[in-house]
């Protein structure tokens, strides 16, 4: 299975080392998403292509077999409220669209073992391109 390239913010892998190190408990999707935090391309905020995935991103996407687009917003988790509009960097979803660019498709492992085939349509709102680093 060939991954795609994937490019995150320095600030975002800052953040998520940070709360990776201080969960009690790893699961796998937490074992898949160091992987991937070890594999990306790291770049400053200001330096993160517009059509990238980033933290408190919005973007539309497709979970195959489905062919219908689903719009979502990635968080870190203190910031997941169960919205059905948002999904937490540590679900399998989050952590595999993460850095992904519009147009680019990944499996996911799930937590059942099956792979799920995930691909990026839109990147509706991206903080880095609206200038926002906080």
């Amino acid at each position: 299975m060939t991954q795609p390239n994937i490019i995150i913010s320095s600030q975002d892998l800052h953040r998520l080392e940070t709360m990776l190190e201080h969960q009690h408990t790893q699961t796998a999707t937490m074992q898949h998403l160091e992987n991937e935090l070890a594999r990306a391309e790291v770049v400053e905020p200001d330096q993160v292509p517009t059509n990238v995935v980033s933290m408190n991103s919005r973007v539309s996407l497709t979970i195959a077999p489905s062919t219908q687009s689903v719009e979502i917003a990635l968080v870190y988790p203190h910031d997941f409220t169960g919205d059905k509009s948002q999904v937490n960097i540590l679900a399998p979803v989050g952590a595999a669209i993460l850095g992904l660019a519009e147009g680019q498709s990944i499996e996911w492992p799930q937590p059942d073992g099956q792979l799920m085939k995930i691909k990026i349509e839109k990147v509706i709102y991206q903080p880095e391109r609206e200038g926002k680093y906080l």
